[in-house]
């Protein structure tokens, strides 16, 4: 059988058959040879070329004849086809013989093979030290494939004590003889400045390099840098470009970064099933990413339909090859119980090997069950050691639940300096719910020194990211006009910003300045809706205004039946303004039969949680002596305890007490000094007792004008025994010019609210004709003097 050789002496092809033009060279000039004319390199040739068109036995053959003329590439080349199978069952012990056979004579591609199967175990046991002896024989004789194996047994620490500078040393040298994976790692080394200075336009050069031989790694490598723009200017077109080169050589990186590219419809029109596409290239190749990200597509429906089940199998395979990220949506999904049965106890045992891994988001994860004994006991210690860990890595999330819990003494002693400086890197990292928190602070002078303006600032960054409390807290600074110019409109403003979101406090809110008409156009309709909205997230206290609004009528029918189920509800919920309304309906039988014992445990419920008006109803059932046995010092203390927190009514009925020395000893001094109290937040009942210490002259020094000031005080705010007052000093002329007719308008005005002896009194009057008299009956009837 006759060969046909090239007669270009710089190409050489060989063909069994006369081509009409060379393949290599273009020439058009063959040589006929015999078979047995053929040199080793001439069956090398052919069967590399068998090689390349998958025909593995002619391969072995060629190879065979090769080595059988003493052709040493032509031994090592039959050698790799015992190694790999190739037209011939894998037989690596008789590789390695062969191999060693070639290295022996000093062939150092031959060499370089069998230090590979002893670093790797290949038809030998596995042996570092006698791999490191071949690389370093055939690295320092030149040979590039040597030189990178030897760096990265450097890069490893394999068999050699780990040294950057030394691979990095290797890797240049083979670099510079043109080996593209060595061009790719010099690239890296560069890029990240490992072993070497960091310099981004070389990593550049060398990815080129390895890009332009066609090596996939280095061509993915190059399109990052393009992606990034590092070393180059950013062009998503050249990424594109690499990546497919890459992606195309089935490189499973290169696959999912393109995909990527896909995804989002960077670089290219988006296109979620050819990413779905390439992503499963790289899944079928058992990469975690491509499994991962084929698995997120897949819980998220992006490009292929909705399928938990196939997402949590993807995760698992990933998972299973060390993917962190992986291990951590294999979490997710247990805890959320989609695609595998729920269980908190496989969700914490894939969040704590994802942790372990070093996945910042299961650690926040981790931390988060540990911290409210989800799937494991309740660990706080253990809790903020895993958010400081995730903190360690710049994570945002990890930085604010360090931050909350030296704000809170979680697992931690609470040291708001310490919280303050924790807030200030997460909000430098970009949480919004830090810069909320941060704002607080502020706004409370907890940690740092007390500033509005700094408060509001923090508000807004928050508030502008779309943080629902940033945007409440920022609406309520508007509200009272602190750190800003106060304005009802910028508050309802951010108030519906944060209620839209879903933020019960901010609804409640809203319901409020819609119920008042503060900064928007009174809507009572509109306040029910946020109230409702709030209520139906069981928030307690849009329950208790819902039970409000039903009870008075307002935005919706008046149903007191429907006030006391919202209360109930409210109650539930933990409110307290909700106990006491509550106890009043049972009280008064409004909506619910009456029930003292019932109304006395709910105002109970309210005090002992320092509600004053729970307080103050609680003291006058003491007092009145009904749902609970009568006691004045019971209903003193109780009514005590509001007044200290300046509720009025508790202001007044403890003047009372001291006045008469009910439950407490008589102070008539104290007692004027309370209704003092309580009329000057506008009790009238305060008002108008004050108004009579000074008629009489008890606790303090007489003065009909100081009681006719009072009266007049009481009789603005509707009070009858004020008008009934006020009209007899009117009829007397005490601390005012005698004025019958006034002093019967007054009369007449406390008759009108069934005020005993004023028809009487207004009567009188109008049939003497305005004329003087009636002292006595002024000073004693009608019970003026009652309280």
């Amino acid at each position: 059988m006759n060969y046909f050789r090239c007669e270009n002496p710089d190409c050489g092809y060989m063909a069994e058959e006369e081509p009409d033009v060379c393949p290599r060279c273009g020439g058009t000039f063959f040589l006929s040879l015999p078979e047995e004319e053929l040199t080793g390199a001439d069956w090398v040739q052919l069967g590399n070329r068998a090689v390349d068109e998958d025909k593995g036995t002619e391969a072995l053959a060629c190879y065979q004849r090769a080595a059988a003329l003493d052709d040493l590439l032509g031994l090592t080349n039959l050698a790799w086809c015992l190694e790999s199978g190739t037209g011939v069952p894998a037989d690596p012990t008789q590789a390695v013989l062969l191999y060693a056979q070639a290295a022996a004579r000093d062939y150092l591609p031959a060499l370089t093979n069998l230090g590979y199967c002893y670093l790797s175990g290949t038809g030998v046991d596995r042996d570092p030290a006698k791999a490191l002896e071949c690389f370093r024989k055939g690295a320092e004789k030149g040979f590039p494939r040597a030189q990178f194996l030897l760096g990265e047994m450097y890069r490893r620490g394999d068999g050699v004590d780990q040294g950057d500078q030394e691979a990095a040393k290797w890797y240049q040298s083979a670099a510079w003889l043109g080996y593209p994976a060595a061009q790719t790692e010099l690239g890296r080394c560069l890029e990240f400045g490992t072993g070497i200075a960091k310099h981004l336009s070389q990593a550049v050069k060398w990815y080129t390099a390895a890009a332009e031989q066609g090596h996939a790694p280095g061509q993915c490598c190059l399109g990052f840098l393009y992606e990034s723009g590092q070393g180059v200017d950013q062009s998503w077109a050249e990424a594109i470009r690499w990546y497919r080169a890459a992606a195309e050589q089935g490189y499973p990186r290169a696959q999912c970064n393109l995909a990527w590219c896909y995804e989002h419809g960077e670089g290219v029109e988006q296109d979620l099933e050819a990413a779905v596409r390439l992503y499963r290239a790289a899944a079928e190749q058992e990469y975690p990413r491509g499994l991962l990200c084929l698995g997120l597509c897949c819980e998220r429906g992006r490009g292929v339909p909705v399928d938990k089940t196939e997402a949590a199998r993807l995760y698992r395979a990933a998972a299973e090859l060390g993917d962190e990220d992986a291990m951590c949506c294999l979490g997710y999904l247990y805890e959320v119980g989609e695609g595998v049965e729920q269980s908190w106890t496989e969700a914490v045992s894939w969040y704590r090997r994802g942790a372990e891994a070093g996945s910042v988001r299961a650690q926040g994860n981790l931390a988060w069950c540990l911290e409210n004994g989800k799937g494991t006991e309740q660990d706080f210690a253990q809790a903020l050691a895993w958010y400081r860990k995730a903190a360690e890595q710049g994570d945002a999330r990890g930085l604010f639940s360090v931050a909350r819990f030296y704000d809170y003494g979680l697992g931690v002693e609470q040291d708001a300096a310490e919280a303050v400086r924790w807030y200030e890197k997460a909000a430098a990292a970009g949480s919004a719910a830090a810069m909320c928190d941060l704002g607080v602070c502020y706004e409370r002078g907890e940690g740092v020194e007390q500033s509005w303006e700094k408060a509001a600032e923090l508000y807004r960054k928050a508030a502008d990211r779309e943080n629902a409390a940033g945007q409440c807290n920022l609406g309520f600074l508007y509200e009272i006009g602190r750190g800003v110019e106060q304005s009802w409109t910028e508050a309802v403003k951010w108030y519906g910003a944060a209620a839209r979101q879903g933020m019960p406090r901010a609804q409640c809110n809203l319901g409020w300045c819609y119920e008042h008409g503060k900064g928007v156009e009174k809507n009572e309709k509109r306040a029910v809706h946020w109230y409702a909205e709030a209520a139906e997230q069981g928030d307690a206290r849009g329950l208790f205004c819902m039970g409000v609004c039903a009870k008075r009528g307002i935005g919706v029918e008046r149903d007191p039946a429907q006030a006391v189920a919202w209360y109930e509800k409210a109650v539930e919920a933990g409110s307290v303004p909700a106990m006491c309304n509550l106890g009043v309906c049972y009280e008064n039988g409004e909506g619910v039969a009456e029930d003292l014992t019932r109304a006395a445990e709910l105002y109970r419920m309210a005090a002992e949680r320092e509600d004053a008006a729970g307080q103050c109803n609680l003291g006058y059932l003491y007092e009145s002596g009904r749902g609970v046995e009568q006691n004045w010092g019971e209903a003193a203390r109780w009514y005590k305890a509001a007044a200290d927190q300046g509720y009025s009514r508790a202001q007044c009925n403890l003047g009372v007490c001291c006045e008469f020395g009910r439950g407490v000893a008589k102070d008539t001094a104290k007692a004027a000094w309370l209704y003092r109290k309580a009329a000057e937040q506008g009790d009238p009942v305060g008002a108008c007792n004050l108004g009579y210490l000074y008629e009489t002259g008890v606790g303090v020094a007489q003065s009909w004008a100081d009681a006719v000031k009072w009266y007049t005080q009481a009789v603005e705010a509707g009070s009858a025994r004020a008008q009934y007052n006020l009209a007899w000093c009117y009829e007397h002329g005490k601390g005012v010019p005698q004025d019958p007719v006034r002093a019967r308008e007054l009369y007449a005005a406390a008759a009108e609210q069934d005020y005993e002896g004023a028809r009487e009194a207004a009567d009188r009057l109008a049939g003497a004709g305005g004329k003087k008299g009636g002292f006595l009956r002024g000073l004693l009837g009608g019970g003026r003097k009652d309280r």
